[in-house]
């Protein structure tokens, strides 16, 4: 069932459609300019009249969702449930973000960045698992490359101040 549309696997399609979905919330609708502001500058989005609660509500079970159902996907997919699956796998989550140019001090970055970001952190991972480097290393080296991201992040946000 997973590799039965017209030869495209049925998670890539899932991803593209959420990907379509999430690109409209997040710049087309109210909703989604709160979340950029809450995400921005809190305060001030209070003060402007937002419900900061219910917007990080609202977000924080988006977010409780989206992880069922990518529990889900990767159950069907293994064709197993492991309690150990997807662990440290909330690294290759911030890298991909920061990576994709979601900045530190929010109210920036969007979700095709996020998607370019956890392409790069996949393939550096698949390709490292290809070429047989030790667990252990793989850490140091996603670490490495999120650091370098924030680094530059904060490298960039300086210069516009």
């Amino acid at each position: 069932m997973l590799n039965q549309a017209g030869g495209v696997p049925l998670p890539v399609m899932i991803l593209l459609g959420l990907l379509g979905i999430f690109s409209y919330v997040s710049t087309q609708t109210v909703f989604g300019r709160h979340i950029y502001a809450v995400g921005g500058n809190m305060e001030a989005t209070r003060l402007s009249g937002v419900n900061v609660a219910r917007v990080k509500l609202a977000v924080f079970a988006l977010m409780g969702v989206m992880c069922a159902f990518a529990g889900v996907i990767n159950t069907a997919r293994l064709a197993a449930g492991s309690p150990s699956a997807g662990t440290s796998g909330e690294l290759d989550a911030i890298a991909a973000c920061f990576i994709g140019g979601t900045s530190m001090r929010g109210g920036s970055g969007t979700v095709h960045g996020a998607l370019i970001g956890a392409l790069v952190m996949a393939s550096l991972d698949n390709g490292m698992s290809m070429m047989d480097v030790d667990t252990f290393w793989q850490m140091i080296v996603k670490g490495s490359i999120l650091v370098l991201a924030v680094w530059v992040d904060v490298l960039s946000g300086s210069n516009r101040g």
